[in-house]
C-alpha cells in the first residue's frame, strides 16, 4: 500500500499554475518552490485595477495593451523599447522569412539586466480578431501567428516573449533545439475573483521586480532554463517509476492469476512483459490526452461529465486514493479499478457509435494483442477481468501521477501537459 504519509501536496503557492493549464514546459513547480516564489495574494483593489484598463464591449479584450502592462505589471517605458516614450527597436530583431517571403517582427522589446542577453523579451501585439492558433490567420507565410512568434523568438535568440490578442496574454518560450510551451493567462478573467489566483501568477512572472530588480538567477529568463533543467530529472525520475510500476504490476497479475501467468511466463515471457509494459503506455497515453483536453472527442458538457464520471485515469485515481484514506487496510481485498480500466482501453480503441470517443485502433489499445490482460489464454475466447486489486492499481498509478520531490517525504501531481513527446519517449526507451 503506498504510504499515507507521502500525500499529494495541494500547494496554494502552485494554485495558479493550474488554472493557465500550460502548455508544453514554461515554468516547473520545482523552481517556484525551490526559489521560493510565492505570488502575492490579489484582493478587490487589484482586480478593480484590471478592470480600469479592459474595454466594456465585446471587441479585443485591451484597448490599449501598454497602459495595461504599465499600469498592473509596472513595466517602464525606459526598458522597453518600441513601447510609447521608449526607445526604438532595433533592426536586428527584425527576422526575413525568404522561403515564405514573410518579414517577423516584434512590437516591443524588453531590456535584459544579466550580462549576456540584451533582451529578455519580445512582445506582439495581434491584429484584432487573429486566432493565435489558426493557420492563415495573417498574410503570407500560412503558419499560425503562435507559430511565427516562436519562430522569431528562435532566430533572435531572445527565447521568451509575450503575445497579447483579443482574449488572452501568452507567455512563450521557445529554446532553440528544444519544444516551445506556453502559459495563457486570460484576460477577462483577471479582473473576476475566481481569476486572482491567474492575476497573481501574471504578475510573480511578469511584473516589474521579476523582469527589472530580481536577483540574476531569479529573472524570468534564469527560471525558464532552470525549469528545463528540472524537467530533465523528473524525465529520469518518472521513468525510475514507470519501471517500478511495471514490477507491481506483475506482482498483481501473479497473484491475481498465478497459474495462468506462471504458465505465460516459462512459455512466453517477452509477450509477457510486452503485455505489462503496453498497459503502462496506454496509462501515459491517456494521462497526456487528458491533461491536454484531447479526450474525449466531444467536449460538450454531457461527455466530459460521462468520461470524467465512468472512465477518466485521473478520476479513477483520485476515487482509489479516497478509498485508500478511508479503508487502507482493505484496498488489497478490492476489485473494480482493473476492470475500469480495461473498459476504458476498449472504448478508446473501438471508439463509440456516439461519436463520444473516436475509435483508435492500431496495436497499442487492441485487446487482441495481449489477451491475458483480459484474463483469456488466447484471442478467441471470451474477455473476463482477471482480480487484480484496487491496491494494485492505486500502486501502479501512484507510479503514473505522482513524483518525490528531491529531498521530500512528499510527493508532488506529475503534469503530463508539461511533458513534450521526446520526455515520454525517453520514459520509454529507459523501460
Amino acid at each position: 500500500m503506498p504510504d499515507i504519509s507521502e500525500s499529494i501536496v495541494r500547494d496554494p503557492d502552485l494554485e495558479w499554475l493550474d488554472h493557465v493549464r500550460p502548455t508544453g514546459l514554461v515554468l516547473s513547480p520545482t523552481v517556484i518552490k525551490e526559489q521560493t516564489l510565492v505570488p502575492e495574494r490579489q484582493t478587490q483593489v487589484h482586480t478593480a485595477q484590471v478592470e480600469e484598463w479592459l474595454s466594456p464591449d465585446d471587441g479585443p479584450a485591451l484597448a490599449d495593451p501598454w497602459a495595461f502592462v504599465a499600469a498592473v505589471l509596472g513595466w517602464d517605458a525606459r526598458f522597453v523599447a518600441g513601447a510609447p516614450g521608449g526607445s526604438n527597436l532595433p533592426e536586428n530583431l527584425a527576422v526575413a522569412v525568404p522561403e515564405h517571403d514573410t518579414a517577423l517582427a516584434p512590437d516591443w522589446a524588453v531590456q535584459g539586466f544579466d550580462g549576456d542577453a540584451p533582451w529578455q523579451l519580445l512582445v506582439r501585439l495581434e491584429p484584432a480578431g487573429a486566432d493565435p492558433d489558426q493557420r492563415g490567420a495573417a498574410e503570407g507565410w500560412e503558419a499560425t501567428p503562435q507559430q511565427r512568434f516562436e519562430r522569431l523568438l528562435r532566430e533572435t535568440s531572445v527565447l521568451a516573449g509575450v503575445m497579447i490578442t483579443d482574449r488572452e496574454l501568452r507567455l512563450v518560450y521557445a529554446p532553440r533545439g528544444e519544444t516551445s510551451g506556453w502559459l495563457a493567462f486570460p484576460l477577462r478573467s483577471l479582473a473576476t475573483v475566481a481569476g486572482r489566483p491567474m492575476l497573481a501568477g501574471l504578475k510573480l512572472l511578469l511584473g516589474s521586480f521579476r523582469l527589472f530588480n530580481a536577483a540574476a538567477d531569479q529573472r524570468l529568463r534564469a527560471l525558464l532554463k532552470q525549469s528545463r533543467e528540472a524537467q530533465a530529472a523528473v524525465s529520469t525520475a518518472l521513468a525510475e517509476q514507470v519501471l517500478g510500476a511495471l514490477h507491481e504490476l506483475l506482482r498483481g497479475f501473479h497473484a491475481a492469476e498465478p497459474d495462468a501467468i506462471g504458465a505465460l511466463a516459462r512459455r512466453d515471457p517477452h509477450h509477457l512483459y510486452e503485455g505489462l509494459l503496453t498497459v503502462l503506455m496506454r496509462l501515459v497515453f491517456v494521462l497526456y490526452a487528458e491533461d491536454r483536453d484531447l479526450i474525449p472527442s466531444r467536449t460538450d458538457a454531457l461527455a466530459r461529465k460521462l468520461y470524467d464520471d465512468g472512465y477518466s485515469v485521473r478520476g479513477l485515481y483520485a476515487k482509489l486514493t479516497e478509498d485508500a484514506a478511508l479503508n487502507p487496510d482493505t484496498m488489497d481485498e478490492r476489485h473494480g479499478g482493473w476492470g475500469r480500466l480495461l473498459a476504458l482501453f476498449r472504448l478508446i480503441h473501438k471508439g463509440h457509435a456516439s461519436g463520444f470517443i473516436i475509435g483508435r485502433r492500431g496495436k497499442l489499445f487492441d485487446p487482441d494483442a495481449f489477451p491475458f490482460l483480459e484474463g483469456r489464454a488466447t484471442a478467441s475466447e471470451p474477455p473476463r477481468v482477471a482480480k487484480l486489486t484496487d491496491g494494485c492499481a492505486l500502486r501502479v498509478l501512484e507510479n503514473l501521477m505522482t513524483v518525490r520531490e528531491p529531498k521530500a517525504k512528499v510527493r508532488q501531481r506529475l503534469s503530463y501537459r508539461t511533458l513534450d513527446v521526446e520526455q515520454i519517449g525517453s520514459v520509454y526507451e529507459t523501460v
